[in-house]
């Protein structure tokens, strides 16, 4: 197969781009694997989080996608090879030393890779609008770095990545394959259950779950929300509410499938149980409708400006995220509950 063929595409409800970089490679291999099945996979669907509070507020939901992903690609027949771990490049990317290090060690690995047939998954380096996004290197090339490849944000078109990604994965081999239901359910609740408790590797230096949303009042507790950006923030305090809220739409859309089909995925359970589980879904699925409407303010840019310009107007919109909050304290009970039933 042709690397020159793959291309991820930007559907305008989807917004992780490591699932639809996933879903390129599978499509690529033959596969048309749903975009909601991999991000509840990843355990995207329920992440809320923050690596650096004083970060762009915007940028807060596009770390440590990949918490979950060597754990997720295998069970959709992606074999990966990360080319170095989590913290190597925490707080250097820019530096001159993790550029040096990125040519000499990263760099012909990728091509070497590229040579085989084999594209390579990547965080981060992208130029423009694609610069915070997962993509993937499918080819060398003369501008920036030398390597090439596709992100949602080229318009299928190839692009030249500026600076070195933060993160890359050699894809070796795909054998694409979709779980079955009950697998994916259960591969869902799990990770869910890993993000909800802030169980992720220490060395992601990442915070997830309820937890993050403290983070996220304590910035509105400030003048200017966004520790970088100019101005009170409204852009950026609208785009992390808008990133927490398609997360939880596509949660919705995973376990509406799933709800309905619970029966067959809990067969080895009593009929009871098998309601129990019915009834969990169904009560997770509220809470991130609850979610989603705590946010409604939030996600609308005309109403974040003009409430950031008060400290009265910035603790109404503390209050929504403290009530979104709320919903997802109750959603890390019942996937708690579960994934013990699912597990019995």
């Amino acid at each position: 197969m042709s690397l020159s063929s793959i291309r991820v595409q930007a559907p305008d409800d989807r917004t992780e781009t490591l699932a639809l970089a996933l879903q390129a490679l599978l499509r690529w291999a033959g596969c048309e694997a749903d975009y909601a099945d991999l991000n509840a996979g990843l355990g995207l669907a329920f992440m809320t989080s923050v690596r650096n509070p004083e970060r762009c507020l915007a940028t807060w939901m596009t770390d440590g996608r990949d918490a979950l992903l060597e754990r997720t690609a295998p069970r959709f027949g992606i074999k990966l090879r990360g080319l170095h771990p989590p913290e190597a490049a925490a707080g250097l990317e820019n530096t001159p030393e993790f550029a040096q290090h990125f040519d000499a060690s990263y760099r012909p690995l990728i091509e070497r890779a590229l040579e085989h047939g084999q594209p390579v998954l990547a965080c981060r380096g992208w130029p423009g609008e694609s610069v915070e996004l997962w993509g993937i290197i499918t080819a060398v090339g003369n501008e920036g770095l030398g390597l090439r490849g596709t992100t949602v944000a080229s318009g299928g078109e190839l692009i030249s990545l500026t600076t070195p990604p933060v993160q890359a994965y050699v894809v070796e081999e795909i054998r694409p394959h979709v779980p079955p239901d009950d697998e994916l359910l259960r591969l869902a609740v799990r990770h869910a259950d890993v993000v909800l408790r802030n169980q992720l590797d220490r060395r992601l230096g990442l915070t997830s779950g309820p937890e993050a949303y403290q983070a996220w009042r304590e910035r509105l507790g400030h003048e200017h929300v966004c520790a970088t950006c100019s101005g009170r923030g409204a852009e950026c305090h609208r785009r992390m509410a808008g990133s927490v809220t398609h997360a939880r739409e596509s949660a919705v859309e995973f376990l509406s499938h799933h709800r309905d089909r619970v029966a067959d995925t809990a067969r080895q359970l009593t009929l009871d149980r098998g309601e129990v589980c019915q009834g969990l879904i169904g009560q997770i699925i509220a809470e991130c409708e609850g979610v989603i409407h705590a946010l409604v303010r939030s996600c609308n840019l005309d109403s974040v400006g003009s409430l950031l310009d008060t400290a009265e107007g910035r603790a109404h919109l503390a209050d929504d995220v403290r009530s979104a909050q709320t919903h997802e304290e109750r959603i890390r009970t019942h996937i708690g509950r579960l994934g013990e039933m699912l597990a019995s």
